[in-house]
């Protein structure tokens, strides 16, 4: 989010971070004063190029009206904190500021949480289709002894796991190889 508008969420924000860019905005001046003013609890400033000292990230609590540097980047009265965590994000490796939990790790975005889950799933169709693979060729040795083989080398690169359900419970009705192809190939 590039802007808060105060009218819109009805209160001021409750952290504010100022992402130092290669010209510095007075982000340790008047910005610093401006935001005690308006009684944001946390101030951070982040200077991954540090161009305002060798401090990459500076956190600040409110304290009456004025700002006090903090040991740390926990928000207590948000329950999130803030890391520099190393990794891929939006195709790009570097080190990112990013929300954490109480422990120090991580919160995902949701781009994260998507593609977890879509492992999980993809995981999971593969675990289904070894099972019914395994099916299939249980049942086709038992219905046709050897002759099976060939034909299991073409349903193994079916990826459709509805269609190879299909292919398991018509095996006892199929009389012939042909018969059992023409269920995946039409």
């Amino acid at each position: 989010m590039s802007s808060y508008l105060f009218w819109e969420f009805g209160k001021a924000p409750d952290v504010v971070i100022e992402i130092v860019s290669p010209t510095p905005g007075n982000e340790l001046g008047s910005k610093l004063t401006e935001y005690a003013q308006l009684k944001i609890p946390y101030y951070v400033v982040y200077d991954p190029l540090q161009k305002l000292s060798e401090t990459v990230l500076q956190v600040f609590q409110l304290q009456f009206n004025s700002y006090i540097p903090k040991n740390d980047a926990w928000f207590t009265d948000v329950n999130l904190g803030l890391t520099l965590w190393n990794g891929r994000f939006e195709n790009i490796n570097g080190t990112w500021l990013r929300w954490c939990d109480a422990d120090g790790n991580v919160i995902q975005t949701g781009d994260e949480i998507a593609v977890e889950k879509n492992l999980e799933l993809s995981q999971k169709d593969a675990q289904i289709k070894q099972a019914l693979l395994l099916a299939i060729e249980m049942g086709l040795k038992f219905k046709f002894g050897d002759e099976y083989v060939g034909i299991l080398s073409e349903i193994s690169v079916i990826n459709d796991v509805k269609l190879l359900e299909r292919i398991v419970t018509q095996i006892p009705q199929v009389s012939s190889m042909d018969e059992l192809r023409k269920l995946y190939t039409e």
